[in-house]
């Protein structure tokens, strides 16, 4: 292991503080919505959609950069590291199943499907939320003393490079959305000068639009 000094992998635990709560919310408002118009089916189906993107995207990304750097880096731990990464394959087959569902339910949307979709909502949340806290605990602390910062950076520029440049204000919003105003500033220092500068406009408006309707009830 590298005798350098650890480096600050704090960003990875806001970003998993964000998927323990986007599937809770999934299956609420996807349940709330059990005899919803079809704008609204169409809008959740979306965002459900993007939601596990998002995860699949994160999983990617782990799965080319840290996971296999850790292996060979630490070898007498390579175990372990091999056994929580293989939690993301479980992952996988629940995020396919929320897909089929979601695909099932916009196209035809009665209880049943409605229901269908809302566990397998459910299912992927359980199984991820412990999967992020095996992350946590096992894996985050062996990243800080192996990986260079600039190493560790490209992690999130491959979230940001495979994120529909559409969707990005909206990822960061629910990023920043629980966040005290010291974890905001820590989550924004790495943005380009001008999209801080217009953050406000270009970021921030477009979130709040955005959950103002996927709260909101309408589409």
């Amino acid at each position: 292991m590298s005798t350098q000094q650890p480096i600050d992998v704090r960003d990875m635990k806001i970003v998993h503080q964000s998927f323990r709560r986007a599937y809770d919310e999934d299956a609420r408002l996807v349940r709330a919505a059990v005899s919803a118009a079809p704008s609204r089916v169409a809008f959740l189906a979306d965002h459900v959609d993007l939601t596990v993107l998002l995860l699949h995207v994160h999983h990617e990304g782990e799965d080319e950069l840290l996971y296999p750097k850790l292996i060979t880096r630490v070898p007498d731990l390579a175990g372990m590291t091999k056994e929580v990464e293989h939690e993301h394959e479980a992952i996988k087959e629940c995020l396919s199943k929320v897909t089929a569902a979601c695909a099932a339910w916009r196209s035809q949307p009665t209880a049943e499907t409605n229901e269908a979709l809302a566990s397998s909502l459910d299912q992927l949340n359980a199984v991820a939320t412990a999967h992020l806290d095996d992350e946590e605990q096992k894996v985050l602390p062996l990243a800080a003393e192996t990986l260079t910062q600039a190493e560790w950076n490209a992690l999130g520029e491959h979230a940001v490079k495979n994120i529909p440049a559409k969707s990005r204000p909206i990822a960061f919003g629910f990023l920043l959305e629980p966040l005290s105003p010291e974890d905001q500033a820590f989550l924004k220092r790495p943005l380009p000068a001008p999209v801080r500068l217009l953050f406000p406009v270009i970021m921030e408006r477009p979130f709040k639009k955005y959950v103002a309707t996927l709260r909101g009830g309408s589409a």
